[in-house]
């Protein structure tokens, strides 16, 4: 992800605003200089296809699902903040091409709005298991985990 990726980034995310938090590019740059992963998948067309931004443990991030996680977990792991595809690229194996670039030796923390049935479903179909609930403004979100492949 480079700096020139941000206003499409900006839109993708507000474009998904079911599953994931809003941005600007404000907080998208301070989201970035924090995280230890946020790549793009180039859509073919010098657009981009979906985004993910991860974030190490013991970073100064005001997330109160961050917190959560800091809070819960005792070992290392990788949180997950968000992930986007494009409504113009969904089903076309973009999410799953993000998380094998993340997945690796770290369980993957993030969480899950109750509500978001096919989210949910995808996750459970790549080794994610709940590990606790937490509401926030309103909406209760479902703590998810995958810890890494054994073998």
């Amino acid at each position: 992800m480079t700096h020139s990726d941000f206003d499409t980034i900006v839109e993708l995310n507000q474009d998904a605003l079911e599953g994931v938090g809003p941005l600007d590019n404000e907080s998208l740059s301070l989201l970035v200089k924090m995280s230890d992963q946020a790549l793009v998948v180039d859509a073919g067309d010098g657009g981009i296809a979906g985004f993910v931004i991860t974030v190490p443990p013991g970073a100064e991030y005001d997330s109160s699902r961050y917190r959560w996680f800091e809070d819960t977990l005792v070992d290392d792991y990788v949180y997950l903040d968000r992930i986007v595809v494009s409504q113009d690229h969904r089903r076309e194996g973009v999410a799953s091409r993000l998380y094998e670039e993340i997945e690796a030796e770290l369980p993957i923390a993030l969480e899950v709005y109750e509500t978001n049935d096919v989210s949910l479903a995808f996750h459970e179909s790549r080794g994610f298991a709940p590990v606790g609930e937490l509401e926030h403004q309103g909406k209760n979100n479902l703590m998810l985990v995958r810890e890494p492949d054994q073998g």
